[in-house]
């Protein structure tokens, strides 16, 4: 499966600037795409349509997470903890909302943050 995402692919682990770890899979861990609404665009596309097309906000943007498969559920509220502390790690604008959902259960290329809840 080829992700939708045009987030950074890599096949090692590595930290982030905020600490999180970003890797492309780990066992016993789901990939989950959030999709969310933010006025503080970070992704290219949004740029380029900000810049190159005066396009205003919202904009639609993506972040992908492994959560553990047994805290993995079909309802969008199972994320909204783990969109929280994105936030909180400046991941994610404090501002953004968050809209929807996509299990990515065979993708092994696309980096996602590991984020655990306690």
């Amino acid at each position: 499966m080829v992700s939708e995402s045009v987030a950074l692919e890599t096949t090692h682990p590595h930290s982030d600037s905020n600490g999180l770890n970003v890797l492309p899979f780990k066992d016993g861990f789901t990939k989950i795409r959030l999709a969310f609404l933010t006025d503080k665009p970070k992704h290219v596309r949004s740029l380029m349509l900000q810049q190159t097309y005066g396009s205003k906000p919202p904009f639609v943007e993506d972040v992908c997470v492994l959560m553990p498969c047994d805290e993995t559920f079909s309802i969008l509220e199972t994320f909204f903890s783990v969109f929280k502390r994105l936030q909180e790690a400046g991941v994610v604008d404090q501002s953004a909302k968050l809209l929807e959902f996509k299990v990515l259960d065979e993708d092994t290329q696309t980096l996602a943050y590991l984020v655990l809840i306690s």
